[in-house]
Order: structure tokens, then sequence, then C-alpha cells
């Protein structure tokens, strides 16, 4: 296996779901297209890994995601922390230190979708 991992996402709120992804969490976008079934938005979020938005539609239904995380290895979690703050996006999971060797914090995407960021922390 090789290549890259891809999350789809369905929403109803398209424009706040590229508000989220691209201004908030500030990911880049990778490719953008309009079709006659909806509109749609690859946002990398990391090496090999990209968010795959798109429009609600018979093709791709918007569903509330159900046991599923999203978790993203960041390079400044705290920073990215104190973005997702300022902007007034929920955070489900404080920012902590964890025991299994990271810091990390949760939050919900305009869709429900569960997404951890994290930082590896340094050995002692």
């Amino acid at each position: 296996m090789g290549g890259e991992i891809r999350v789809l996402v369905g929403t109803r709120d398209f424009a706040g779901a590229m508000r989220f992804y691209g201004g908030v969490l500030g990911m880049p976008v990778q490719e953008e297209w309009s079709a006659p079934d909806g509109r749609g938005t690859l946002f990398r979020c990391s090496v090999g890994g990209v968010i795959e938005v798109v429009e609600d539609s018979p093709h791709h239904p918007a569903e509330a995601p159900r046991g599923v995380r999203v978790a993203i290895e960041v390079h400044d979690v705290d920073a990215l922390y104190a973005r997702v703050v300022r902007a007034g996006v929920e955070v489900v999971d404080s920012l902590a230190d964890r025991p299994w060797g990271q810091r990390s914090f949760e939050t919900l995407d305009p869709n429900g979708l569960p997404l951890v960021f994290f930082t590896p922390l340094s050995p002692e």
C-alpha cells in the first residue's frame, strides 16, 4: 500500500465547512470543483492526508458520522488550539498532555465529524 489517505466529508453547509477547514484550521486547498451534483474541495491536512469536503448530493449524502474520529498530527498543537478557541469553535476535549505521549485536543467540524489534533510529546 502507498499513496494518500482521504477522508470524505459530506456537508449541508458547504460555505461553513470551507471557512472551518480553510480559515479556522488553515488547511491549504489542493483542489476545488463544481459539478452538476455539487461542489467539492480537497484540503491538504498532512503528509499523505486529505480531507475532501463535498456538498450534500444523492451521490455524496451528508450524514452525521458515528464511531469515527480523525486524528491529525500538527507541528504546533498549542498554536492551533489558540486559533480554534479565538474563532469560537467548540472544543470537545481541552488541550492536554496525554499518557500515550501526545499533547492533543478534540473539536467537531461543522458536520459533526470529531477531529483530534495532536503533537507528539518529546521524550524526557
